[in-house]
């Protein structure tokens, strides 16, 4: 079991971070605070959470990788064209000549968005020697709940689990975002996203997906709901009121340093990618989870998933001018 002070040692290995989920068009609503079911105009953005996630991982320097499949249609060239201007390794990515890349449509928004997804090819995810490959030569897997949602790509997420669970070297890094409107089977969903949470070596579950797994409670409540399934560590973000973590020993509340908020969308995924950069650069948990907050923090100020954030050497900076002024 880990500790918010430890930190952990990786052998050399040609990838660091393999992302497992979607990759998708957002196509964010152009007004401000409107309701989606009022909204006329939207402009289109580079997203889903593990693209998301990928994109800044590389931003920062991470070797990373990206498992999805979409569409060979215009809307997937244009999330190509994106990961190659990143020059980000496409060999993980699956093109399917019969079904459409996904489409989620957001409303802009400071608060939490709302939004409705039209999915296709990501659900068809299969299993070969590319994605056994990128699996056994990775540090760290990035798993979202939203792929997982679907069969046939959720017998690939349970295959590439397994692989996991049989290297203890190997971390696992979940979002339970679970949302019921996506399962054919919520009962099952919720079952099956607890038992990832008991695998798992970090979750970063958002206020809103604590209260839709629990219901109404505390982020104190939710902390300690997290850690009886199992969790090992529990992040939770919590908007304008910063972070709240735990690793079932020590609850460390961390506040928001957001001077700036244009549009939260990929705030979480940002986060993700400062927390892992630190965490394979050696960093504690803790300190960890410091980074990952200020991250998110320069994401929101602009609009869409892949908003510019700073170099890691900035975010280091900002990140001791902040401890220092505490």
């Amino acid at each position: 079991m880990s500790n918010l002070n430890c930190y952990y040692k990786f052998s050399n290995s040609k990838i660091d971070v393999v992302s497992f989920g979607e990759m998708l068009v957002d196509f964010i609503s152009q007004k401000n605070e409107v309701l989606l079911s009022k909204a006329e105009e939207f402009t289109r953005h580079f997203g889903g959470s593990a693209a998301n996630v990928t994109v800044n991982l590389r931003r920062l320097g991470v070797k990373t990788r990206l498992i999805t499949r979409i569409g060979d249609d215009a809307f997937g060239h244009f999330l190509l064209d994106v990961l190659n201007k990143e020059n980000i390794n496409t060999n993980g990515i699956q093109i399917d000549q019969k079904r459409k890349t996904p489409l989620v449509f957001i409303n802009k928004t400071a608060g939490t968005p709302a939004w409705v997804a039209y999915r296709a090819a990501d659900k068809y995810l299969e299993f070969n020697e590319k994605v056994e490959y990128l699996i056994k030569n990775a540090k760290i897997l990035y798993l979202t709940t939203f792929i997982i949602s679907q069969n046939p790509a959720r017998k690939v997420a349970l295959k590439i689990l397994n692989m996991i669970k049989e290297n203890p070297k190997k971390l696992l890094a979940f979002d339970p975002c679970y949302r019921p409107s996506l399962w054919s089977d919520s009962k099952m969903g919720k079952s099956l996203v607890k038992k990832i949470i008991a695998l798992s070596d970090f979750i970063k579950p958002s206020l809103d997906d604590a209260k839709i797994f629990f219901g109404t409670e505390s982020p104190e409540n939710y902390i300690d709901k997290y850690l009886q399934l199992g969790a090992n560590i529990v992040i939770l973000t919590m908007g304008k009121d910063g972070v709240l973590f735990s690793d079932g020993k020590t609850k460390i509340h961390l506040p928001s340093y957001a001077d700036e908020v244009v549009d939260v969308t990929g705030a979480g995924d940002a986060f993700w990618a400062g927390f892992i950069t630190a965490i394979l650069d050696g960093m504690s948990v803790k300190k960890a989870v410091e980074l990952g907050n200020i991250t998110a923090v320069f994401k929101i100020r602009g609009i869409g998933a892949l908003s510019p954030i700073p170099s890691k050497k900035h975010l280091i900076k900002f990140m001791k001018k902040q401890e220092a002024s505490q």
